[in-house]
């Protein structure tokens, strides 16, 4: 087919997918997925070597806390949307990626299990909810608040990334709310954690994955300044980091919203109702 806004490619009988938004989204919603779950994995490996070498006890102590909070949102969250980058990437296939001849129903079929294994997603946020959250106080998640704040600030008087911090700032606040929503209605009513536990692990990745956009875009932003030989390269991550602010932190207030719909209409059916007929 064509491009919506007229021939991307007059002389050819049709224009390629890169000329139509949705393949566009697909792409890029994986792209900015990807690069920044690739650089919180990292981050993560990090935390690691500091618990293990850190110069100080409370250097030490600081990313024990943040690697506990941190592991079930990798891999929970991570797992969840590696399986929809797997599964667009097939979408873009068509027909083409359903068969086995071209290799991507493998790939769906790899990332599927992901969520399954090493603990299943779900548990993996009932851990975050029911013993990471609380642990110390809520130290962690308040350290996480801290690090996406510290990072707004930073980044704020940077034209190419004050939109960005401004979304990712106000995605950060839709975390704050919604901890301060499980720790009011979360402890009187479980079912209420239980209900809200899976979006509370979703809307953490959104906020982490935010804070590794700003930081990327801040070494983008320098490295350009700097006159880079590698401008493409960066100027593809300044994109990406504003498609990302764009495309993915809206979602942090549904998020929010839905688990202040609390457990009642969850669990109202009676188990007879689930029943074969």
């Amino acid at each position: 087919g064509r491009a919506l806004t007229g021939p991307a490619d007059p002389g050819e009988k049709a224009d390629t997918l890169m000329a139509h938004p949705d393949v566009r989204r697909m792409l890029m919603d994986a792209r900015a997925f990807t690069e920044g779950m690739r650089a919180l994995a990292l981050w993560a490996g990090l935390l690691v070597d500091l618990t293990h070498k850190a110069e100080s006890e409370d250097e030490r102590v600081a990313a024990d806390d943040l690697l506990g909070l941190l592991t079930p949102v990798i891999k929970g969250y991570g797992t969840d949307l590696g399986y929809k980058v797997a599964t667009d990437m097939q979408q873009i296939w068509g027909g083409h990626g359903y068969i086995v001849e071209n290799g991507m129903e493998q790939f769906v079929r790899d990332a599927r299990i992901a969520m399954i294994y090493e603990g299943a997603n779900g548990i993996q946020a009932m851990d975050l909810v029911g013993r990471k959250l609380a642990l110390n106080g809520g130290r962690a998640i308040q350290a996480l608040f801290a690090e996406v704040g510290k990072e707004v600030a930073a980044v704020r008087a940077e034209a190419r990334l004050a939109d960005l911090a401004g979304r990712v700032e106000k995605a950060n606040g839709e975390l704050q709310a919604a901890t301060l929503w499980l720790m009011n209605n979360g402890l009187t009513n479980p079912d209420n954690a239980g209900a809200a536990a899976y979006d509370f692990m979703h809307l953490t990745g959104i906020v982490a994955l935010g804070l590794m956009w700003l930081r990327m875009g801040r070494t983008a932003a320098a490295a350009l300044d700097a006159g880079s030989e590698d401008k493409a390269f960066y100027e593809a991550k300044l994109v990406t980091a504003r498609y990302f602010g764009e495309r993915f932190t809206p979602e942090a207030g549904a998020l929010r919203r839905r688990m202040e719909a609390g457990a009642e209409a969850l669990m109202a059916l009676p188990v007879e109702a689930f029943a074969r007929s």
